[in-house]
């Protein structure tokens, strides 16, 4: 009666994202930051829960310097919203 319960995902939770994935940050929509050129970089930590545990974050370390596209920055890394991820397929390499 009192047992645990089976951990159901995250409704922000998405596949692909952990740490050592290559993402490209897009625009949220509403909430969130928003960020200039759509940067890339690789996730190299969780972040924390915001608004009562239901968005999840990721900390991401930025290829290139990036930008808001309010003016703010350079950054190298930012937190994001899981929301804002979307995972990218590594370039492929040349062909020996």
């Amino acid at each position: 009666m009192f047992g645990r319960r089976s951990p159901s995902p995250r409704p922000d939770d998405r596949a692909g994202l952990g740490i050592g994935a290559l993402v490209q940050v897009v625009d949220p929509g509403q909430g969130g930051e928003h960020w200039a050129d759509e940067p890339i970089g690789v996730i190299v930590a969780p972040g924390a829960s915001q608004l009562g545990g239901t968005q999840r974050t990721w900390t991401v370390a930025f290829d290139e310097p990036a930008y808001t596209t309010d003016g703010r920055g350079p950054f190298e890394r930012a937190t994001v919203l899981s929301r804002q991820l979307v995972p990218v397929e590594p370039a492929a390499g040349p062909e020996a």
